[in-house]
């Protein structure tokens, strides 16, 4: 219950990742509003989980959504503690796509979600903040496609190394008013399908050293430290929660692989 009497907005938390932040801040006491534009899966979250929870329609890219999501928390609940950027836009027809074929429209609706609307969110949630001079908490979602390119997301990918660029900046900004900003950089993680390339499945333990998928609650766990008072000397920071991916050089399907069964 590190959390309670906080209050939360979990952007993109209907489903995936963010359904995950939402259910961990609540158990650790939170407050906690889903934005989304999911209605039926936010919905149904917020009624699994009680009168601490509620639901929110909001589209991050655009600023008059974003300013009535944050109305709704105050009215809610009084104030707003934690933000999580957790919304993105990715794995969309015309998003996954080589550079030479990637579309105006993609690179638009990319930008509009994955970086203008963590600005929305993230100016609307410091603007509070600081007006209520009690501090507060900045999360943004980012991903291995910050520092390490995915092939045929090159939208994806820049905007999530803007994410980590504004994540600094903001942490930076924000300091002398106690409103810490950092990054949670996911791994692959298991939400609906497995790791794949094409229609051919591919073995996590062929990819990851930890020999598994992440799952959205080792992700949520960082976001619940971060949020907490245990992380108050941390801003500008990025945790990575990838078992380990973005510390090898090749994959363990193509590197040495060491026979430990004499040693167990």
């Amino acid at each position: 219950m590190r959390l309670s009497g906080k209050t939360a907005i979990v952007t993109g938390g209907a489903n995936g990742i963010g359904a995950g932040c939402v259910r961990r801040l609540a158990d650790e006491g939170a407050n906690v509003v889903i934005a989304d534009i999911d209605d039926a899966a936010g919905e149904a979250l917020a009624a699994d989980l009680g009168a601490t929870v509620i639901y929110a329609r909001a589209d991050v890219s655009q600023r008059a959504s974003v300013e009535a999501l944050f109305d709704e928390a105050i009215t809610a609940f009084g104030a707003v503690d934690i933000l999580v950027n957790n919304a993105a836009f990715v794995h969309k027809p015309g998003v996954i796509a080589n550079f030479l074929e990637y579309s105006d429209e993609a690179w638009r609706k990319t930008l509009a979600i994955n970086l203008t609307g963590m600005f929305y969110c993230s100016q609307s949630a410091a603007r509070l903040m600081a007006k209520r001079g009690q501090g507060g908490v900045i999360i943004n979602m980012s991903s291995g496609g910050a520092s390490r390119a995915h092939r045929h997301m090159f939208g994806y990918d820049a905007s999530k190394g803007g994410i980590e660029a504004a994540t600094r900046a903001m942490a930076l900004d924000l300091a002398s008013l106690n409103i810490r900003v950092n990054a949670v950089v996911p791994g692959s993680t298991r939400v609906d399908h497995g790791t794949s390339v094409g229609d051919s499945p591919i073995a996590p333990s062929a990819v990851i050293p930890l020999p598994r998928q992440g799952r959205p609650d080792d992700i949520a766990a960082a976001v619940a430290f971060l949020a907490s008072d245990d992380a108050a000397y941390i801003t500008g920071a990025r945790i990575v929660v990838d078992g380990g991916m973005d510390a090898q050089l090749r994959s363990p399907a193509v590197d040495y692989s060491y026979d430990y069964s004499e040693h167990l």
